[in-house]
């Protein structure tokens, strides 16, 4: 990835003000509704939005490859766009480190309380489970927030719990504690066994990375598992993407196609799959399915191209995408890569879903975030009965 950006002279929070702000505009958005959404977001960056972008990240974060701690994405669909921004609170120690930074998260947690729509009461029930010292390994489990925002209506809020940390057997162990106290234990052993079975008929690992919350009051409010096919190969990510109840298979092909074309091993590094739980379920509710546009496109033109193509292929209105793209480019799109990181396809029955997920490259890619520990071999995992 590039470093198409230059944060000289700015603070993070300023910085991620303006990339906020430039795609609000790009969006259409007028001030008068996207100002207060603009202030909020600054504020929940404190108190370290202060600190100088600088020449090096002051704690490489794994939000992205060049160790910036945040990201931003638009979800397209039917309705109105949602403007989204992904980040992990820094702490306020000098030098940050993994333990300050969880401190952070959980006071920003705490203050979400009052946000309205905001409700704890999941997070509650599993908080102790990716507690500091809560299993054998010493390293904290890296806590981050997200805010989604469609206009007219109060932001929404998640939690992210990053297992990349820690092994992968207590990887395992804490999402099952966890599901289970949520009431998707039956959901989430279905998942578990589906998973092994495909990785044992091809061989491909997927890498359990992330457990993720919604934080509102709905009672068809998600827990939400990620996973890292390392692989490209297509057939598994429609694998992965049929263990949920919600995916039309015959129309997610078609979406995949037309991003990637018609190449079997098309689907670029590391794609990654989500999959959404709901209580008393059994089985996963939705899949989402992530592909690094950046890793096989050969520029932001290109690649702002075949998104284009996967939005008509939805009903999608391209032009809108292509609008906030030229709002947030630093120069022009054939001229950078890295821009667009990941696009995202979701299929619910006979609708579906785009999102974008923008990166601001500003540091030198040695700064990205440290490679998650060794793994055991896959006969390991299948053979662990706890699965």
């Amino acid at each position: 990835m590039d470093s198409i950006f230059s944060g000289e002279g700015h603070s993070i929070g300023g910085f991620l003000r303006e990339r906020w702000t430039e795609m609000c505009d790009g969006l259409g958005l007028p001030q008068a509704m996207s100002g207060p959404v603009t202030d909020q977001v600054h504020d929940l960056l404190r108190p370290w939005a202060d600190r100088p972008v600088g020449q090096v990240c002051p704690f490489p974060s794994y939000v992205a490859g060049d160790g910036f701690p945040a990201e931003m994405s638009v979800k397209w669909s039917q309705g109105r766009p949602e403007l989204r921004i992904l980040f992990e609170a820094l702490g306020a120690n000098r030098p940050v480190t993994a333990a300050s930074n969880r401190t952070a998260a959980a006071a920003l947690t705490d203050r979400l309380a009052g946000e309205p729509l905001v409700s704890l009461d999941r997070y509650g029930k599993v908080a102790d489970v990716f507690a500091p010292g809560a299993g054998p390994g010493t390293v904290p489990v890296p806590v981050w927030h997200s805010l989604a925002w469609q206009p007219g209506q109060p932001p929404a809020f998640k939690i992210y719990f990053g297992l990349y940390a820690v092994s992968l057997q207590e990887r395992y162990a804490l999402v099952s504690e966890a599901m289970e106290r949520l009431a998707m234990g039956a959901a989430w052993a279905d998942t578990c066994a589906r998973v092994a079975r495909g990785t044992q008929a091809d061989g491909a690992e997927r890498e359990l990375e992330f457990f993720a919350l919604d934080l509102d009051t709905s009672a068809r409010a998600r827990a939400k598992v990620y996973y890292r096919n390392h692989t490209s190969s297509v057939a598994v990510l429609e694998q992965m993407a049929s263990l949920a109840r919600a995916h039309e298979p015959d129309r997610a092909r078609s979406a995949f196609r037309t991003l990637l074309g018609a190449g079997p091993e098309a689907a670029g590094k590391a794609p990654l799959t989500c999959l959404a739980f709901r209580p008393d379920a059994a089985c996963a509710d939705e899949s989402t399915t992530y592909f690094r546009v950046s890793s096989f496109t050969a520029s932001d033109e290109e690649a702002a191209a075949r998104i284009g193509a996967l939005m008509v292929h939805e009903g999608l209105d391209s032009q809108r995408h292509h609008a906030l793209l030229h709002a947030v480019a630093p120069r022009p799109l054939n001229q950078i890569r890295g821009l667009q990181e990941l696009v995202s396809y979701r299929s619910l029955g006979h609708d579906g879903d785009v999102s974008v997920y923008f990166r601001f490259p500003v540091y030198p890619l040695q700064a990205a975030q440290p490679s998650p520990p060794p793994q055991p071999s896959h006969s390991t995992l299948l053979e662990d009965e706890s699965l």
